[in-house]
């Protein structure tokens, strides 16, 4: 299991965004056709206090800030990764507080 924010996940963006954007350093290209050396620019100019609209405005979308729970489906201030397999990341769940305690009040009824 692991624990993702909201605030660690903006903290860490533009280092996400390079490891995603570029390889022996070179730049590729973004989803959007838009120029990842200038959007990494931007990020890294960013203040540490950045709030998120910050980072949108930088990125031009917020793929990169969402924190989306697997079972609501809202975007949350803290999710737990659950099934976390290195060679198969994409099998992980992402569940928010609330989502947990109506999993273990059901778990609890049932037993």
């Amino acid at each position: 299991m692991q624990v993702v924010t909201k605030a660690s996940l903006m903290a860490t963006i533009a280092e996400r965004f390079r490891q995603a954007h570029q390889r022996r350093s070179e730049w590729l290209p973004t989803a959007t056709g838009a120029d990842a050396s200038t959007i990494f620019t931007a990020l890294t100019a960013l203040p540490p206090t950045a709030d998120e609209a910050a980072i949108i405005a930088a990125v031009g979308d917020n793929r990169w800030t969402e924190n989306v729970c697997d079972e609501c489906g809202e975007d949350q201030a803290v999710v737990v990764l659950l099934g976390e397999e290195i060679h198969h990341p994409t099998d992980m769940l992402a569940i928010c507080p609330e989502c947990l305690k109506s999993a273990q009040r059901l778990a609890s009824a049932s037993s």
